[in-house]
């Protein structure tokens, strides 16, 4: 009867069917909560880069704004300036466009752009998030022109705090308003300072309208990205 046990036990089957679908289970339900990380990770990302680039397109609607408003302005003192040293040329520079010079001259229009999202993504290492690599390579460019519009600004503001604003200290009551005009329009300080004005304006403007149109292609670019997500 022992004997018989024995032999029972000796040909029983091994289990290998039982195990392998173990092993199976096992796998499936490993993989199964990669997967599920992975998806849940990817959807976090995503859903991060919808906000990134909402609050990006809202920053560029701003930008975009004050960029129209101050190129009016410049477009306009540019005129003026290029008139005068047009005159100043010719030799027939009238003391009322001296005048109207020396006001534009003293004005002025700072932009205040907005960056605040670009640095935020930038600073906490989010910039991988947009998945688009031309629509990332664009943001990029346009604050980096942004900083080198800021930086043609700044050179600006030093020649008008520098130059302008002694000079016009001189002939302008800054509380009534009033110019004396007792000033010689064919001084060779006026003509340098206006003339240098004019450059630097230019400049500013040439820089400004690049910036726009990056601005306005980048700004359709980011609502077109949202769309897509």
């Amino acid at each position: 009867m022992a004997k018989n046990n024995k032999e029972k036990t000796k040909h029983a089957p091994f289990g290998w069917l039982r195990l392998f679908l173990e092993l199976i289970v096992v796998f499936v339900g490993i993989t199964g909560g990669f997967l599920f990380d992975s998806y849940r990770e990817d959807r976090s990302d995503r859903e991060l880069e919808k906000k990134y680039l909402e609050s990006l397109h809202q920053n560029l609607v701003s930008d975009s704004t004050e960029l129209h408003a101050t190129l009016e302005n410049n477009r306009n003192n540019v005129e003026i300036s290029q008139g005068v040293v047009s005159a100043m040329q010719s030799g027939i520079l009238h003391p009322d466009s001296a005048l109207r010079v020396i006001q534009v001259m003293a004005t002025y229009y700072n932009l205040n752009l907005n960056d605040a999202t670009y640095q935020s993504i930038v600073s906490s290492g989010n910039l991988g998030l947009i998945r688009n690599f031309e629509l990332k390579e664009q943001i990029v460019d346009y604050y980096q022109s942004q900083e080198d519009m800021l930086y043609v600004e700044v050179v600006y503001n030093n020649y008008i705090n520098n130059y302008v604003i002694p000079y016009v200290f001189k002939y302008m009551d800054f509380i009534s308003g009033e110019t004396d005009l007792g000033f010689n329009t064919n001084d060779r300080e006026f003509r340098n300072i206006t003339s240098g004005y004019y450059v630097l304006a230019s400049q500013q403007i040439e820089l400004m309208e690049s910036l726009d149109s990056l601005c306005i292609n980048l700004k359709d670019r980011v609502a077109t990205a949202i769309e897509d997500l």
